[in-house]
């Protein structure tokens, strides 16, 4: 179900993929390293264009280029590189849900070409002037404010201007075809109150309360400081005092924690949950050292009742009955098409 839902964000997909490389987009400013920096992009542009003679998937009598499927690949690239590091492509696990998402975005493509191929069929046509207002929306969206800052950051995907606007073209296309698949869908109250009662923890806001702390290294030092506390000095002070964490500056303030996290230390939050309104701890003891813990705007579990969480139900259950009747369209449409993939030809 994941794939289908992929195809039918594409248009946040176009917007998110502007979103990727738009903040990294910078003017070009002379520098020693600048005959460096476009040989670097010469590299680039030459294994693009050898990317584009190879031929990774044919779908009906179009194809897929290993260059198509890179672009769609970047985000994902980026992605790993946060998690795994620049050398990622070394690291046997990171390959492993490397290669299982390339074939899954791969697989997107090919559904993406049969949707745009049955466009006609359905009575769908996209006019230059619809793809250029979508255009001018992601590029003020991102803060690409000129037409070098836009080219930037789409060669920064491997992608120009025209091949950008073939990709918001197709965009538009899955859109419009998932809107007229869908147009039928309905739901009913008794399946929102069905989804609502089987999913009741999504309306549930676990018992909790407001925190805020003083962490020191000893309790003797935690002793000390409660006593100052209870002699009167606030506890905002005493956190900017003694507190050795980045919560000082604030008081020691938390925010909101739900007893029941898992965000937070155990042991921290069996020493907050026994504390009324306003009540401050004596040493509680975690892994990293000892805490004074105040708590205010204490609040029992709630659970919305469905009168509340009617609206939300049934949107949900209606997005799930919009990406199964996609999802049945996308498999009628596939059945009756001719598709090989090449998987010896991906990286």
């Amino acid at each position: 179900m994941k794939k289908f839902k992929k195809l039918v964000a594409i248009l946040g997909l176009a917007t998110m993929t502007m979103a990727a490389v738009g903040c990294n987009s910078t003017e070009a400013k002379p520098s020693e390293g600048a005959a460096t920096e476009q040989k670097t992009q010469e590299d680039k542009d030459k294994e693009n264009a050898e990317a584009e003679k190879i031929i990774v998937a044919k779908v009906n009598d179009q194809t897929i280029s290993l260059a198509e499927l890179n672009t769609e690949l970047v985000y994902l690239e980026q992605i790993m590189m946060m998690q795994f590091g620049p050398e990622f492509k070394q690291n046997e696990e990171a390959m492993t849900y490397y290669k299982e998402q390339q074939k899954l975005i791969l697989d997107y493509l090919v559904e993406s070409k049969l949707v745009v191929q049955q466009a006609d069929e359905n009575g769908i046509s996209i006019t230059d002037e619809e793809i250029n207002e979508q255009i001018e929306q992601i590029k003020a969206a991102n803060g690409l404010t000129t037409d070098e800052a836009f080219t930037t950051a789409l060669s920064q995907q491997g992608m120009t201007p025209e091949s950008y606007k073939e990709f918001v073209k197709e965009s538009l296309i899955i859109a419009q075809t998932m809107e007229q698949v869908t147009k039928d869908a309905a739901v009913n109250e008794d399946e929102a109150k069905t989804y609502y009662e089987e999913n009741i923890a999504k309306y549930t806001t676990a018992a909790g309360a407001n925190m805020a702390h003083i962490l020191v290294a000893t309790e003797d030092e935690a002793k000390s400081i409660k006593k100052e506390y209870e002699e009167g000095k606030t506890f905002e002070e005493l956190a900017a005092q003694y507190g050795t964490d980045g919560t000082k500056d604030q008081g020691g303030a938390l925010g909101f924690i739900p007893y029941n996290s898992t965000q937070y230390d155990a042991d921290f939050l069996a020493g907050a949950k026994d504390l009324k309104e306003g009540e401050v701890s004596g040493p509680v003891k975690t892994q990293f050292g000892y805490h004074l813990i105040k708590t205010t705007g204490l609040t029992d579990e709630v659970v919305a009742p469905f009168e509340e969480a009617k609206t939300s139900a049934e949107q949900a259950v209606l997005q799930e009955k919009q990406y199964k009747l996609f999802e049945a369209y996308i498999n009628s449409v596939r059945e009756k098409a001719e598709i090989e993939i090449f998987e010896d030809k991906l990286n």
